[in-house]
C-alpha cells in the first residue's frame, strides 16, 4: 500500500503546480466578491465565479451557484435564479448521471423565462450584451434551450437534442449578438452529432464554424473540445497525422483555457491513438496525464473506466503485471471512494432542491384551502341538481340509443348500396371515357394511316431502288454523285425509322381505347399472374438472346376467385412485368459499366476496406396476399428505382422515361384507369442507387402494389 502512495504522490506534484497557476486567475473574482457595494452585485461576482469552477471544481461551482441562487431570491430577481438553474446546477446534475433532476431544474428555469412579467426590475450589468430586459430575457431562454439540448443529447435522443441547439442559435441570430457564446456551443455539439453518426463533411463543416466563432466572441474555452472533435474525423478518416495534430492542438488549447475536463478527454485520445500505433510510452505518458488529472478533477468515472483499463493493459502487454496490478488497485480504491463521495454530495443537492419545492407546494396548497371550501358548498349545492339532470338524460340516452342502433343499420345498408353505385359510376364513367376516347384515336387513325402508310411504303421502295441499283462504284457516277445517292439511302432509312414510331404511337392509342367486353368473370389470380409472368419473360428472350432475368412467384394459396374482367386485368399485369424486366436490363447494363469503376476504385482505395461487392442478380418477382377483403398483387424488381421526383407523374397519360422509340407512356395510365374501374388501388414504392456501395448491399428498385376487392 505505501508502494501505491509514493507512485500516486509521483504523479500528482504536477497537478499541484498547475491548480497554483489557477488560483491565481481567480484572484480578481475572490477579491470583487469580498468588496462588492450590493447584493444585486455580489450576485453577478458568484454566477462568475461558479462558471469559473464548472469545469474543474464541481463541489465550488455547486457552492457559488447555491449562494447566488439564495441571493436571487431574497432581492427578487427570478431570471437570474433561472440563470443560475440553467448554467450551474442543471448542467452538473447532467453531468453526473442524474438527468430526471437536471430536466426538472431546465422546465423550472423555462417557466420563469417564459413569463414576460418577470422582466419588471431585472438587474443587468452595463457590460452585459443585452441591457435591454426584454433581450436579457429571449438570450436566457437560449441559454435553457441550449441545456435541454444537452439533457436530451445524454438521453439518446438525438433529434430532439439536435433541435433544441438549432432554436437555441435562431434566438441569438434573432438578437443579433456579437458575443454569445451559444454560436460556439450550438455548432460545437451538433458537429459532435455529426462525427458521431458519421457525416463527416457536416462535421467539419459545424466545427469550423464553432472554431471560427470561439474566436470572434472570445469564448476560447471550448477550443480544445472543437479540436478535438475534428481530430475524431480525421481519424475515422484514417488520416493519422491530422488526427495527431488536431489531438496537439486540442491539448495546447485546453491547457491554455484551463479546461481540465477537456484536457483530460484529449490526453486519453492521445493515449488510445498511441495504442493503437503501438508507440507503448506515447500511450503510457498521455494515459497517465488523464488518469491522474481525473483524480485531481475528482472524475471518477474516468479514473475507473478507460484510462486505468489502458494504463493495465498497456502494462500487460510488456509483460509488467505488477505495474498492471498497481494501476488497477490504485483506480478501484480511489475510483469508489470518489464515486461514493460524489455521490453524497449530489444526494445533497438533490434533497435540498426537493425540500424547497415541497415548501413552495405547501405555501401553494395553504392559499387553496379557502378556495376549496367555497367550491364544496356550490358542489354539493350543485349535485341535487346533477342528480335530477343525469336521470333525465339517462332516460333520453337510452332512446336515443335505441333509435341509433336502428339508424345504424339502415346507414350501414345505404353506404353499401352507395360504394355500388360508387363503383358502377366509376365503371361507366371509364366506359364513356374509354368511348370517347375511341372515336378521337379512331378518327386519328383514320386521318393520319393513309398518309403514315404512304410515307412508310414510299421510303421502304426507295430504300429497294437504291439497292437494285448495285455497287455505285460501278455505275460510273462521280464521288460527288455518290455521296448524294447514300444520303438519299440514309434519309430514306431514317424516314421509315420514325414512320415506324409514329405507327406505334397511334397503335399505342388504339389499345388504350380499345373497350373490351366489360363482363366481370370469376378468375383465378395466381393463374393470371403466373401465365403473364412467364409470356413477357418469353417474349422479351423472343426479342433479345442476350436479355437474361430471373423471376419468382410468391403466390397466396388462400385466395378466392375474384370478380374482374381477366382481359383487362391481365393487360395492367403484363405491362407492369414488362416494365420490371426493362428496368432490371437497364440496370445490368450499368452493372457492366461499374465494375470498371469498381476496379479502379479499389486501385485508388475510393471504396471502404472490408466493403464486398456483389455481382448483380436481376430479379423481377410477382407475389399476391390475401388481405380479407381485398386482394394484393405485386410486382417488384431490383431495377434502376424510379427518382422521387417524378414518382407523381408515372400515370400520366403520354409520360415514360425510356428512351425515345421504346416506349409510348400510355401503358401504366391505362393501368391506372382499369385497377380504378375495377374499385381498386395502385400505387408505387422506389429506390433509386447512388454509388458503388449502394450496388454492393443490393439497394434499388421499383414495387408496385395493386390492391382489389374480392366482391
Amino acid at each position: 500500500m505505501k508502494q501505491y502512495i509514493k507512485i500516486l504522490f509521483f504523479f500528482t506534484l504536477p497537478f499541484f503546480s498547475k491548480a497554483q497557476v489557477w488560483q491565481t486567475n481567480l484572484d480578481s473574482l475572490k477579491t470583487a466578491l469580498t468588496t462588492a457595494p450590493d447584493e444585486l452585485t455580489k450576485m453577478v461576482v458568484l454566477f462568475d465565479l461558479a462558471g469559473n469552477y464548472a469545469e474543474n471544481n464541481r463541489d465550488s461551482c455547486l457552492l457559488f451557484a447555491d449562494e447566488g441562487v439564495r441571493i436571487a431570491k431574497k432581492m427578487n430577481q427570478p431570471l437570474w435564479i433561472a440563470h443560475f438553474f440553467t448554467e450551474y446546477q442543471s448542467y452538473l446534475a447532467a453531468q453526473t448521471g442524474n438527468l430526471t433532476l437536471s430536466l426538472k431544474l431546465a422546465n423550472e428555469a423555462l417557466d420563469i423565462e417564459k413569463d414576460e412579467k418577470n422582466e419588471k426590475g431585472v438587474f443587468i450589468p452595463k457590460n452585459y450584451e443585452f441591457t435591454d430586459p426584454h433581450k436579457f430575457r429571449l438570450s436566457q431562454m437560449g441559454y435553457t434551450f441550449h441545456q435541454f439540448g444537452n439533457i436530451y443529447l445524454t438521453a439518446g435522443n438525438t433529434e430532439k437534442g439536435i433541435q433544441y441547439y438549432k432554436d437555441e442559435l435562431e434566438i441569438f441570430k434573432t438578437l443579433e449578438s456579437t458575443k454569445s457564446m451559444a454560436f460556439v456551443q450550438g455548432n460545437m455539439n451538433i458537429g459532435q452529432f455529426f462525427v458521431d453518426t458519421d457525416k463527416l463533411d457536416s462535421a467539419i463543416i459545424y466545427n469550423k464554424r464553432a472554431l471560427s466563432y470561439s474566436e470572434t466572441t472570445g469564448w476560447r474555452i471550448f477550443n480544445g473540445i472543437i479540436l478535438r472533435s475534428l481530430g475524431l474525423v480525421y481519424l475515422k478518416r484514417n488520416k493519422i497525422d491530422s488526427v495527431k495534430y488536431y489531438y496537439w492542438q486540442s491539448l495546447l488549447a485546453s491547457r491554455q483555457q484551463k479546461n481540465s475536463r477537456s484536457e483530460i478527454n484529449t490526453s486519453l485520445n492521445l493515449a488510445y491513438l498511441y495504442a493503437k500505433l503501438k508507440r507503448r510510452d506515447s500511450a503510457k505518458y498521455y494515459a497517465k496525464n488523464a488518469f491522474f488529472e481525473a483524480i485531481n478533477f475528482k472524475s471518477a468515472e474516468i479514473v475507473k473506466g478507460t484510462s486505468a483499463g489502458l494504463l493495465a493493459l498497456l502494462w500487460k502487454e510488456e509483460g509488467n503485471l505488477d505495474s498492471a496490478f498497481v494501476y488497477l488497485t490504485i483506480s478501484k480504491t480511489i475510483g469508489d471512494s470518489l464515486s461514493k463521495d460524489w455521490s453524497n454530495k449530489i444526494n445533497k443537492f438533490q434533497n435540498v432542491n426537493f425540500e424547497e419545492q415541497l415548501r413552495l407546494e405547501k405555501e401553494a396548497q395553504e392559499n387553496l384551502a379557502s378556495k376549496n371550501k367555497i367550491r364544496t358548498t356550490a358542489l354539493f349545492a350543485g349535485l341535487g341538481l346533477l342528480s335530477i339532470l343525469a336521470f333525465v338524460f339517462y332516460r333520453n340516452n337510452r332512446q336515443k340509443q335505441k333509435a341509433n342502433l336502428v339508424l345504424q343499420e339502415q346507414k350501414e345498408k345505404v353506404e353499401s348500396t352507395l360504394q355500388e353505385l360508387k363503383s358502377t359510376q366509376t365503371q361507366l364513367i371509364q366506359s364513356e371515357k374509354m368511348a370517347s376516347l375511341g372515336e378521337l384515336t379512331a378518327g386519328i387513325a383514320h386521318e393520319i394511316q393513309n398518309p403514315l402508310n404512304f410515307v412508310n411504303n414510299f421510303s421502304e421502295l426507295n430504300n429497294e431502288l437504291l439497292q437494285e441499283l448495285g455497287p455505285l462504284d460501278k455505275l460510273g457516277v462521280t464521288a460527288d454523285q455518290q455521296d448524294i445517292l447514300k444520303d438519299l439511302q440514309s434519309n430514306s432509312e431514317k424516314i421509315n425509322h420514325h414512320g415506324q414510331r409514329a405507327a406505334a404511337i397511334v397503335k399505342g392509342m388504339l389499345q388504350h381505347s380499345r373497350t373490351s367486353s366489360g363482363q366481370k368473370e370469376p378468375t383465378d389470380i395466381n393463374a393470371l399472374c403466373d401465365e403473364y409472368l412467364r409470356l413477357a419473360y418469353h417474349g422479351l428472350r423472343a426479342k433479345d438472346k442476350n436479355f437474361n432475368a430471373e423471376f419468382k412467384t410468391e403466390f397466396d394459396e388462400t385466395i378466392p376467385k375474384v370478380n374482374i374482367v381477366p382481359q383487362d386485368m391481365g393487360r395492367v399485369v403484363l405491362n407492369l412485368i414488362n416494365n420490371a424486366f426493362f428496368a432490371v436490363g437497364e440496370r445490368g447494363k450499368e452493372e457492366a459499366i461499374s465494375h470498371k469503376v469498381e476496379a479502379i476504385s479499389s486501385e485508388e482505395k475510393v471504396i471502404p476496406s472490408g466493403l464486398q461487392l456483389t455481382p448483380y442478380s436481376p430479379t423481377v418477382t410477382v407475389s399476391t396476399k390475401n388481405l380479407g377483403n381485398k386482394i394484393e398483387i405485386t410486382v417488384s424488381d431490383n431495377g434502376t428505382g424510379i427518382p422521387s421526383e417524378i414518382k407523381e407523374k408515372i400515370f400520366q397519360p403520354f409520360f415514360t422515361t425510356k428512351p425515345t422509340g421504346q416506349g409510348t407512356g400510355l401503358g401504366l395510365s391505362l393501368a391506372y384507369d382499369i385497377v380504378k374501374a375495377h374499385g381498386g388501388e395502385i400505387m408505387v414504392e422506389s429506390t433509386t442507387i447512388n454509388g458503388l456501395p449502394n450496388r454492393a448491399m443490393g439497394m434499388g428498385g421499383t414495387k408496385f402494389i395493386i390492391t382489389l376487392p374480392i366482391s
